[in-house]
């Protein structure tokens, strides 16, 4: 029979498969503690076995060359795993360290600043200067003389340019309101 195998007659690996499949699945479980990870080593072999053309020899060197692809192939794996899991905690280390709470909130307060300014830039040439003109500190009455229109004027474009950064930002709404606090004539 190993000589069909060798010469990869289909009959004679699916016979080989089935009588040694089980037990070289229940030898990698046991190394492993994982059904999935067994089913794949042990398949990973007989894949290995048929692509690489190995020929096989006796029953006796047969049965113990098998068990120790087995074992091997799960010792790697275990090892693979390992690393990974510590590449993974040194990664999860370093992005927690990076990403303090104060930059996230630097990175949210650019980000909404970033919309809010590209908002502004879509009002209407009148609204917008008034907008930032409050933005800067100025009070109704400063922005009413500079630009020579009345109070009432200012306070409706203020109103009107409020409205639509609000209705465009969404959520990011509240935390631009938040963020431009330090403007006493801004809400």
């Amino acid at each position: 029979m190993l000589k069909k195998v060798n010469r990869k007659d289909e009959q004679a690996w699916r016979v080989f498969f089935r009588s040694y499949y089980d037990s070289l699945f229940h030898h990698a479980l046991r190394i492993l503690e994982d059904e999935k990870e067994a089913e794949d080593v042990v398949q990973e072999l007989f894949i290995a076995l048929w692509n690489n053309g190995i020929m096989l020899g006796e029953n006796d060197s047969l049965s113990g060359y098998l068990y120790r692809a087995v074992t091997n192939r799960c010792l790697n794996r275990i090892r693979d795993q390992k690393r990974m899991n510590e590449h993974l905690a040194k990664w999860k280390e370093e992005a927690e360290g990076e990403a303090s709470e104060a930059e996230f909130a630097s990175a949210v307060r650019e980000e909404v600043m970033r919309r809010l300014l590209e908002l502004i830039e879509l009002l209407p040439e009148g609204r917008k200067t008034i907008l930032k003109m409050s933005m800067e500190g100025k009070s109704g009455e400063e922005i009413a003389r500079q630009l020579g229109v009345s109070i009432t004027t200012v306070k409706q474009q203020k109103y009107r340019a409020y409205r639509f950064l609000r209705d465009n930002m969404g959520e990011s709404w509240v935390i631009a309101c938040l963020l431009l606090e330090g403007s006493k004539n801004f809400l």
